[in-house]
């Protein structure tokens, strides 16, 4: 059995030492990143009263909604809706007067089965091709606890807009994580809707699930300072 410590790997060959280099590296690199995030979630303000107030705008890779709809009345299915687009403008000390507009795109639609996700982007259920976008429109926002409020809105699905409301949870919000000057803020929300309000009867496979489709949707804002 050959040495590997590091004395021996270094002097083994180029190959060698080239690789034990790039490993230091990479592994000097992750323990800076985690000292560094490390250090950031601690400076996380969960009281929204000290986020700044202003416009805001949807962090994309970070937002999405997940739908969960019973099979059968046996167990819940979960497919997922990113590709989010949209802004929020938030005032921290009257929160009622905040609003918020965010639109998804059916087509990033995802389920665990590519079957499944190719029919509910058919003409029968989401119509992806002619209705690729999901939206959501705040009309009334109400404070319910310190980091807690109901969001009521309209949400066009399908091509069909109805009212829903969302009950939200603020997180937190602190200064852009990676260097950023603009400052971030977290969400989630939850509702629950029935799919016939937005037509979503159609489908061959309509009788084997529920009505009702619950909502979870996570939710990150990065300050708009252009």
């Amino acid at each position: 059995m050959g040495d590997h410590t590091p004395e021996a790997l270094l002097l083994s060959g180029t190959g060698d030492k080239e690789n034990l280099m790039r490993r230091c590296s990479a592994l000097i690199l992750l323990a800076g990143w985690l000292a560094a995030g490390g250090a950031q979630a601690q400076s996380v303000a969960t009281n929204p009263a000290l986020a700044p107030a202003g416009r805001y705008r949807v962090v994309r890779d970070h937002t999405q909604v997940v739908f969960s709809i019973m099979h059968l009345g046996l167990s819940p299915y979960y497919g997922r809706i990113g590709g989010a687009t949209g802004n929020m403008t938030f005032s921290p000390l009257d929160p009622t007067r905040s609003s918020i507009s965010i639109e998804l795109d059916t087509r990033s639609l995802s389920t665990m089965s590519d079957a499944v996700t190719r029919a509910l982007c058919t003409d029968d259920a989401f119509a992806c091709a002619k209705s690729p976008r999901i939206g959501f429109r705040s009309t009334a926002i109400k404070r319910t606890g310190d980091t807690t409020g109901e969001i009521t809105g309209d949400l066009t699905l399908a091509g069909v807009t109805k009212p829903v409301t969302l009950t939200a949870r603020f997180h937190g919000g602190m200064q852009g994580p990676l260097g950023q000057d603009n400052y971030q803020l977290g969400f989630s929300a939850e509702a629950t809707i029935k799919r016939s309000d937005f037509g979503l009867t159609k489908m061959i496979w309509n009788p084997t699930v529920s009505d009702e489709v619950k909502l979870f949707i996570a939710a990150e804002f990065e300050q708009d300072k252009g």
